[in-house]
């Protein structure tokens, strides 16, 4: 992730005019690699056990779950959008957009 910061900096000044393929594809492999651990943790973020437990959770607890719960599936779209761009970017700069 700190890959990709770098490169988007480097490629935000004047400079980035002159990116090499090189540097599209090295920046392209890295969004690629992002998406896929990003993924990997959105795939992680199930919340199986706290969902099955919420019922059983004293009353007054209840409307906090809930808003875990809702935070949870909210962070998990957010997620995938993320990870979606980060795909779609990876093909846009390989090979500089050639």
């Amino acid at each position: 992730m700190r890959t990709i910061l770098a490169i988007l900096l480097l490629a935000s000044s004047p400079a980035a005019a002159q990116m090499t393929d090189t540097g599209c594809n090295a920046l392209s492999t890295s969004a690629e690699a992002a998406s896929a651990r990003l993924d990997d943790m959105a795939d992680k973020m199930k919340g199986g056990a706290f969902i099955e437990a919420m019922p059983h959770m004293p009353q007054k607890t209840k409307a906090a779950a809930a808003d875990v719960e809702d935070a949870r599936i909210a962070a998990v779209m957010a997620l995938r959008e993320y990870t979606n761009s980060l795909k779609d970017f990876s093909v846009a700069i390989r090979n500089c957009g050639q």
